[in-house]
C-alpha cells in the first residue's frame, strides 16, 4: 500500500510538472505572437513619424529628402516627413494633405520646407510649422484641439525669410516676392481668405521674426492682408490663386535655406519674442547651424500657358502622370 501512495504522488508531482511546463509554454507562445504584430503595426508597436501625403501634383515637382542631396521626381502617393522638401518649377502645383485633415496647396515656382510635423491622434494635438522660402503657398488649416483654444497657443505656423503666420484654424495665403531692398532679398504678403456664414471671424496673427530689433505683431482678420506684419490692408487682386509667375527661375529654388530658431516659440506663443539661432538647411538636407481652392488645377492650365519652350514639365492627375517631359532636378 505504501508502495502504490508513494507511486500516486510521483504522478501527481509529474501532472503538476506538465502543467507548470504547459503553461510556461502556452505563455511564450502568446509572447511571440505578439511581438510580429507590434512590429507590422505601429499602433502596438513604436509609433510611425507624422507625415503629409501628396494628394495632387500638376508639372514638375520635385522633393529632397531630408539628408539626401538629389531632388527626386514628386509622385501622387508618395509621403513627406519632416526636414523634407518640396518644390514647384513653372507651370506646376502640388496638393498636400497633413494628418489632422489640413490642406496645402505649393503653387508654380515655390518652395516649402517641413520644418516641424507633430500629431497625436489620440489626443487630438499637433504641432506643424512649414517654411516657404520663395514664391506662394495656401493653406486650409484645420480646426485645433479643444486643450489648445483653452490655452489660446497656436500649433500651426507658416514662416518666411522675414514673418511668420500663426493660426488656429483658418485659409490662410503667404507669398513671398523678391525686394532688394529688403535685408532678406525678400518680403511676404499674408492674406486670409474669406469665409461666409462662420460665427467667428477667421484671423491669423503675422509675427516679424527681424533678427536686429525686437519683433512686432499683427491681427489680420478674414478678407485683409498684410506685407511684413504692417497695419492690414485690402487683399490685392489675383493674389488668391495659385498663379504665380512672379518668381520663376529664383536662385532659392536651389540655395540652402535658413530657418529662425525660434520660430515654434513665436508660433505657440512660449518665450520671448527675440529671434534666436538660425536654423539651416542645405539641398544636401544637412542642418548647419480644409480643401483645395477653387482655382486649383484652373491656374495650373493658366500657368502652363505661360511655359518657356522647352520646360513644359510634367503633368499628373488621380494617380497617373502623362506628358513628362520635365528634367530631373540637380
Amino acid at each position: 500500500m505504501q508502495h502504490v501512495e508513494h507511486l500516486k504522488g510521483e504522478g501527481v508531482v509529474m501532472r503538476g510538472r506538465r502543467t507548470n511546463g504547459s503553461l510556461r509554454l502556452l505563455a511564450a507562445m502568446i509572447l511571440g505572437s505578439l511581438v510580429p504584430l507590434a512590429v507590422a503595426n505601429p499602433a502596438l508597436g513604436q509609433q510611425a513619424p507624422a507625415s503629409a501625403e501628396l494628394k495632387r501634383v500638376i508639372g514638375r515637382v520635385e522633393i529632397l529628402r531630408k539628408g539626401q542631396t538629389q531632388w527626386i521626381p514628386a509622385v501622387i502617393g508618395a509621403r513627406l516627413v519632416e526636414g523634407d522638401d518640396i518644390r514647384a518649377f513653372s507651370g506646376a502645383q502640388v496638393e498636400l494633405a497633413l494628418p489632422d485633415t489640413s490642406t496645402v496647396q505649393l503653387a508654380e515656382n515655390s518652395r516649402l520646407l517641413l520644418t516641424k510635423l507633430e500629431y497625436d491622434q489620440q489626443q487630438q494635438s499637433r504641432l506643424v510649422l512649414l517654411h516657404l522660402v520663395v514664391g506662394k503657398v495656401r493653406a486650409a488649416i484645420a480646426q485645433t484641439a479643444i486643450t489648445l483654444v483653452r490655452t489660446r497657443q497656436s500649433n500651426f505656423g507658416i514662416s518666411t525669410p522675414t514673418a511668420v503666420a500663426a493660426a488656429r484654424g483658418t485659409i490662410v495665403w503667404l507669398g513671398v516676392i523678391l525686394d532688394p531692398s529688403s535685408p532678406t532679398g525678400t518680403r511676404t504678403l499674408i492674406a486670409v481668405e474669406p469665409e461666409p456664414n462662420l460665427r467667428i471671424v477667421p484671423r491669423i496673427e503675422c509675427i516679424t521674426v527681424a533678427t536686429t530689433q525686437q519683433s512686432k505683431r499683427q491681427m489680420v482678420l478674414a478678407g485683409y492682408a498684410t506685407w511684413n506684419c504692417e497695419p492690414t490692408m485690402a487683399i490685392p487682386p489675383q493674389f488668391l490663386t495659385l498663379s504665380n509667375p512672379a518668381t520663376a527661375g529664383n536662385q532659392l529654388m536651389d540655395a540652402s535655406v535658413s530657418v529662425p530658431g525660434n520660430i515654434e516659440q513665436l508660433v505657440t506663443g512660449i518665450g520671448g519674442l527675440e529671434a534666436g539661432a538660425p536654423v539651416s538647411f542645405s539641398t544636401s538636407g544637412s542642418p548647419f547651424g480644409i480643401g483645395s481652392p477653387s482655382t486649383f488645377g484652373v491656374d495650373a492650365a493658366i500657368n502652363q500657358q505661360n511655359l518657356i519652350q522647352g520646360n513644359k514639365g510634367c503633368a499628373s492627375e488621380g494617380g497617373q502622370q502623362e506628358n513628362c517631359q520635365g528634367q530631373p532636378g540637380q
